[in-house]
């Protein structure tokens, strides 16, 4: 997506200011509007801001990250909530969703997959970490979970395309590798699995695939 993106940053970690001041020295054009390190102050001022992107890490001092997922996704709807954490396990990874969170990404990435991750939630996508994509997905298989209620419904008509990325994504691949596997851009698998949100009527990746599972088209 071109143009200006503007990043905000709740994080208690001076480091992790210093490491997304430096990933986005490789985006001239983004933004950081905004940084908070407590809770409160992220409360007072987050909402408020003009934001594209919050980058949100769970581990605050004073609150947790999952509340402040909630706020932000009622306060400011428009905004893509990404969370960026050491937290790698399918516990807080869920709770983030149910809370609003569109993306998770994992403390220790480099600077060019946090850019990644970012372009991926401004082009409609929902990245997550590859190992815990997977083992997320393993998880919900081996468990047979009972479909979520946004499954519920006809299954609708899919084109080639979507079908293959809907394949991936059931495998735990993101964005990119998909992109790697059937050669073609980022943006277009962005744009295939906005489409499979769309048809699907779900609003995140996991979302999608066990949608897909309970309607029979994986």
């Amino acid at each position: 997506m071109s143009g200006i993106t503007r990043i905000y940053l709740i994080e208690d970690d001076r480091s992790i200011l210093r490491f997304v001041e430096e990933a986005l020295r490789l985006r001239p054009d983004w933004k950081l509007v905004g940084q908070s390190e407590t809770f409160a102050h992220a409360q007072r001022m987050a909402p408020h801001s003009l934001a594209d992107v919050f980058l949100v890490d769970l581990g605050l001092p004073d609150g947790r990250g999952e509340d402040m997922l909630r706020l932000l996704a009622e306060a400011r709807p428009d905004a893509e909530l990404l969370v960026f954490t050491v937290f790698g396990d399918e516990t807080r990874l869920i709770r983030a969703l149910q809370m609003g969170a569109t993306g998770y990404v994992l403390k220790g990435c480099s600077t060019q997959e946090l850019i990644e991750a970012i372009e991926q939630i401004r082009q409609g996508g929902a990245p997550i970490s590859p190992l815990l994509a997977r083992m997320l997905l393993k998880q919900f298989r081996q468990l047979g979970e009972a479909p979520d209620p946004l499954a519920e419904g006809p299954a609708p008509t899919l084109s080639e395309r979507e079908t293959d990325v809907l394949r991936l994504v059931a495998q735990g691949y993101v964005n990119k590798e998909i992109a790697q596997r059937l050669g073609i851009g980022v943006a277009t698998v962005s744009t295939h699995i906005k489409n499979l949100y769309r048809k699907l009527a779900v609003r995140t990746r996991v979302q999608v695939v066990r949608a897909a599972q309970a309607r029979g088209l994986l």
